[in-house]
């Protein structure tokens, strides 16, 4: 059995959120494309006619700005009809579906998949068998995004336990073991926050860095490992590599080391 909140809360994200119209939804969507542009720098495809799909999409925030990016082939799903209207509305093409039953019946060969927000949402049970279908309807180097609540960050616990459907939170470790088992070759994980979208905001990242390291002298000296990653939410991107089958049935290649820092290979 399923979260029975998750089936009614996520069903009415649209009245959660207070969405009026299209206009109202595309006019938040124009101020967060700054944000994804910050969270995505450097991990989209180099190319705009590959073709991308957001499992959990909403009212189409990431889609909005892959849009201004270029990128034309466009698809998202979602359970929340009302979210999906307004994303009709500003022009993308959404379903209403549950995410394995999509998956199962789409065709393979997707260049980037999305789950923004979402991954924690599942049950563990639940996320192998949604994982596993991700990995197959990605071609050959296509890439998957994900971004999760941080276990690590010392605000961590707010995040996971703020939304009535989470069902799990993850560390770095955890999320490249997770990525491991369906047989991604994970890339980089982003400390995303504070977003430097302007130099006000740059000035203030590199504050809060520079506090964040002594913060980390703290923990030490308390005998503590700092985290890795500060961020309430992490963000990776993984690849599906070129010659090899899901690791389900196959040895899995030695787990890529990430730099603690940097979180880049």
């Amino acid at each position: 059995m399923g979260n029975p909140y998750r089936d009614v809360f996520y069903q009415h994200q649209a009245n959660w959120h207070g969405y009026e119209n299209a206009e109202d939804v595309a006019s938040r969507h124009e101020k967060r494309a700054r944000y994804y542009r910050w969270y995505l720098r450097g991990w989209l495809p180099d190319y705009t006619t590959g073709e991308i799909l957001d499992i959990g999409c909403g009212s189409g925030q990431p889609l909005y700005f892959l849009r201004q990016q270029g990128f034309e082939r466009l698809s998202g799903i979602d359970l929340d009809q009302k979210q999906i209207a307004l994303a009709r509305q500003l022009g993308f093409e959404v379903q209403a579906s549950p995410a394995l039953d999509y998956l199962i019946q789409s065709h393979d060969g997707l260049d980037m998949i999305l789950m923004l927000d979402i991954v924690e949402h599942f049950t563990r049970e639940e996320l192998f068998p949604l994982l596993r279908e991700v990995y197959r309807k990605l071609r050959a180097g296509g890439r998957l995004i994900v971004s999760v609540p941080n276990a690590e960050s010392p605000t961590g616990p707010a995040c996971i336990y703020g939304d009535i459907t989470h069902e799990t939170s993850f560390t770095s470790l955890s999320l490249a073991e997770l990525l491991y088992c369906h047989g991604f070759e994970l890339k980089e994980i982003r400390d995303p926050w504070p977003a430097a979208i302007d130099w006000k905001r740059g000035i203030y990242r590199s504050i809060v860095m520079a506090c964040r390291k002594l913060a980390g002298i703290k923990y030490r000296l308390l005998g503590l490992d700092p985290p890795k990653y500060w961020s309430n939410v992490i963000w990776a991107v993984a690849v599906k590599p070129a010659m090899r089958e899901e690791s389900v049935t196959n040895t899995p290649s030695p787990l890529p080391m990430l730099d603690p820092e940097t979180g880049k290979r």
